[in-house]
C-alpha cells in the first residue's frame, strides 16, 4: 500500500519536472524567437540608416542632397572651407547709379543687359557672394562667380541657388532652393541630387572693369555694397591668386596649352564648348570650325561678340583656362593665334 502510495508521488514528481522541462524550452524558446527577431528589426534598422546616409550624406552639413542620386564620384567633392550658405548668396539686391558707387574704377566685374536695363556686378562684392538672385528689367537670372575658377557665368532660370560649401573640380557647387541639388557652376548642370542631370540655360554677359562700364553706360546700375551683410568689401580675400599658376583644390586634368589662369571667353555651339583667349582676340574677326559648321568672334569697345553660321549672337561667359580645359577635354574646341 505505502509502495504503491510512493509509484504515484513518484510519477507526480516525474510529471511535474516534464512539465517544468516543457515551460523552461517553451520559454527559452520563445526567448530566442524574441532575440532573433529584435536582431532582424535591428539589422534592419541599420540597413535603413545606411540607406539614408547614402541618400542624405550631407544631412548633418545642413545640405538636404539626395546624395544617391549623381552623375559625379562623391569622393571627388570636396569641403571648400565654409559650409552651407556659409558664402551667402544675395537676393533682393540693391543697386546704385554708376555715378554714385564709391568702388575704384580698376574693379573688374561683369556686366549684364536686359533690353535698355545694363548691371555691373562687381567681383569685389561677388567674390563674398558669389551668387546674386536678381531682376534685371523683369527678367530673373541667376549671376553667379567662382573665383577660384574665373568662372562668371549668368543663368536664365527662375530657380534659386545657394552657395553649397561644396567644391567639384575647385569650382563652385551651388543648390537650388527647391530640391538642394547640388549644381556645377561651370557646366550649369545638377550633378548631385533629384534634379541630377538637368541643365540651366546661359544668360550672356561680359567681363570689363568699372573704368570701362562707365564710359560706355554712364546711366547704367552698380550692385551697392549695402548688401545687409558685414564684409570689407575693399578686401579681395583671394590676394594674388589671379596673378600665379597656383591653384588651391586638386583637378582631374592638367592642361598646358594655354597659361592656367587665361581667361577664355566660352559659348556653346553646335553641341560643342567652344573658348577664345580674350587677351588674343584682337580688332579682327576670327573663325572657328564646329563640325560642318563655324563659329565667329571679335572684340568690339570691350565686348567679346560670338556668332554661329547664320549670323545669331551666342551668349557667353568668362572663365579660367585650367577650369574650361577640365570640364571640356571630350567635347571642348579652343581657338588660337
Amino acid at each position: 500500500m505505502q509502495s504503491k502510495k510512493m509509484n504515484t508521488q513518484v510519477k507526480i514528481i516525474i510529471l511535474i519536472l516534464i512539465i517544468l522541462s516543457i515551460g523552461v524550452f517553451l520559454y527559452f524558446k520563445k526567448d530566442n524567437i524574441d532575440i532573433s527577431t529584435k536582431i532582424n528589426t535591428t539589422s534592419n534598422s541599420l540597413v535603413e540608416d545606411d540607406n539614408e546616409i547614402k541618400e542624405f550624406g550631407f544631412k548633418d552639413e545642413g545640405l538636404n542632397t539626395n546624395t544617391a542620386k549623381a552623375a559625379i564620384q562623391f569622393e571627388k567633392i570636396l569641403d571648400g572651407g565654409p559650409g552651407k550658405d556659409g558664402i551667402p548668396a544675395l537676393t533682393n539686391p540693391k543697386f546704385i547709379n554708376v555715378k554714385d558707387t564709391n568702388i575704384a574704377d580698376d574693379v573688374d566685374g561683369m556686366v549684364v543687359s536686359v533690353g535698355d536695363v545694363t548691371k555691373f556686378y562687381p567681383f569685389n562684392i561677388m567674390v563674398w557672394h558669389e551668387i546674386v538672385n536678381d531682376t534685371v528689367n523683369s527678367k530673373s537670372l541667376v549671376i553667379t562667380f567662382c573665383p577660384l575658377c574665373g568662372s562668371a557665368i549668368v543663368f536664365d532660370t527662375t530657380d534659386q541657388f545657394g552657395v553649397s560649401g561644396k567644391l567639384y573640380e575647385s569650382n563652385l557647387l551651388m543648390y537650388d532652393k527647391s530640391t538642394e541639388s547640388l549644381w556645377s557652376q561651370s557646366i550649369g548642370t545638377a550633378v548631385v541630387g533629384d534634379r541630377t542631370g538637368e541643365k540651366l540655360a546661359i544668360y550672356s554677359s561680359q567681363l570689363m572693369s568699372l573704368k570701362d562700364f562707365k564710359i560706355k553706360w554712364p546711366s547704367g546700375q552698380v550692385l551697392s555694397t549695402a548688401t545687409g551683410y558685414s564684409r570689407d568689401y575693399s578686401l579681395y580675400p583671394y590676394r594674388d591668386y589671379n596673378d600665379n599658376e597656383d591653384i588651391f583644390f586638386p583637378i582631374s586634368v592638367k592642361d598646358n596649352r594655354l597659361p592656367t589662369k587665361e581667361i577664355m571667353y566660352v559659348v556653346n555651339a553646335y553641341n560643342k564648348s567652344v573658348a577664345f583667349p580674350v587677351k588674343q582676340l584682337g580688332s579682327f574677326i576670327v573663325s572657328v570650325a564646329v563640325g560642318d559648321n563655324k563659329v565667329i568672334a571679335t572684340l568690339i569697345d570691350g565686348e567679346v561678340i560670338v556668332k554661329d553660321s547664320l549670323g545669331k549672337i551666342l551668349p557667353g561667359y568668362n572663365e579660367m583656362w585650367f577650369s574650361w580645359a577640365t570640364q571640356h577635354q571630350k567635347d571642348g574646341i579652343v581657338w588660337k593665334k
